[in-house]
């Protein structure tokens, strides 16, 4: 009984014992069991964060390739349009100057071309410009020595015009030192025209003469300054500078209020020009250009200056 009693109490020992030795690794494994889950996890979760980091990584660099592109093409862009600007405004300047040209040239009498020669079929009749007798009573506004027209700049200083002498004149016409009529007859209308129409035939000798005999006949009537210019242009054509020089210089002269005043100061330095004068010429088209802007005679100045430029003179 006793024997048995010891027994008992021996093995509830063994078992105090067993339990005593055995339960803190019993825990010890079951929270290293619990740490290594969790760690599995952390690094699960970890292989997920790196998996998606590296992806943004990735998307956010082919994103800043992008934008390094797109501002690439946009400076591409900004140049050619500015390149695209400064040649429409260069583009709008040169149309500007042409319509500009072309506008000056318009409606002007413009009888010679940019080397100085006569244009075949660019004549008019400037005769209805003219008052005659039969057209009633109307003030002449010819812009003749008698006031109006086209104001004349003199540059002090500048190129002489070529003032004649009397005995050049010889036994023709000569300059008028009265003040013009205001209104010409029928007579001294057709005569004029008809001189002016062999001019314009190309008839030059022809013409010279016609002139010649108007300007004998009517001296002070009020187509006397454009007869002295047209005759000049006869005689330029026939390379009758020292001539037409005399004939540009009496309507300079004489006709101080002619409109055709800058037509013939023009004529002058191209007469000039044709005799190798060419430090004179160039004074005469400067001022020309300088003095008449929007006037045709002040574009043909400028493209004969251009010539000269090109051509070292």
């Amino acid at each position: 009984m006793n024997a048995t009693r010891l027994n008992r109490q021996f093995i509830q020992l063994l078992a105090i014992v067993a339990v005593t030795v055995m339960g803190p690794g019993a825990a010890y494994a079951q929270d290293r069991a619990t740490v290594e889950a969790i760690d599995s996890r952390v690094s699960r979760i970890e292989r997920v964060l790196d998996q998606s980091l590296l992806e943004q990584l990735q998307r956010v660099d082919s994103l800043q390739q992008e934008i390094r592109v797109l501002r690439g093409e946009i400076e591409s862009l900004t140049f050619e349009v500015n390149t695209l600007q400064k040649r429409s405004t260069d583009l709008y300047g040169d149309t500007d100057r042409r319509i500009t040209d072309l506008e000056e040239l318009q409606g002007s009498l413009d009888l010679f071309d940019e080397d100085g020669n006569l244009a075949e079929g660019a004549f008019l009749d400037e005769t209805t410009n003219f008052l005659d007798e039969t057209a009633g009573d109307g003030a002449f506004d010819g812009g003749r020595a008698s006031g109006g027209g086209a104001a004349v700049i003199v540059r002090e200083g500048g190129p002489t015009i070529p003032v004649a002498n009397a005995d050049e004149f010889g036994a023709g016409p000569k300059p008028p030192t009265n003040a013009l009529r205001d209104t010409a007859t029928n007579a001294e209308k057709l005569a004029y025209n008809s001189a002016y129409d062999q001019l314009a035939r190309g008839q030059v000798q022809e013409a010279t003469k016609s002139f010649d005999s108007f300007l004998l006949q009517y001296a002070d009537g009020p187509y006397s300054d454009n007869a002295w210019y047209w005759q000049g242009e006869a005689m330029y054509a026939q390379r009758d500078f020292e001539m037409a020089l005399r004939n540009f210089g009496v309507v300079i002269n004489s006709f101080t209020s002619s409109p055709k005043v800058p037509d013939a100061r023009l004529k002058i330095g191209f007469a000039l020009y044709e005799q190798e004068q060419f430090e004179q010429a160039r004074a005469i088209l400067t001022g020309v250009q300088d003095d008449y802007p929007g006037r045709s005679a002040s574009v043909l100045a400028r493209k004969r200056l251009q010539k000269m430029d090109r051509e070292g003179l």
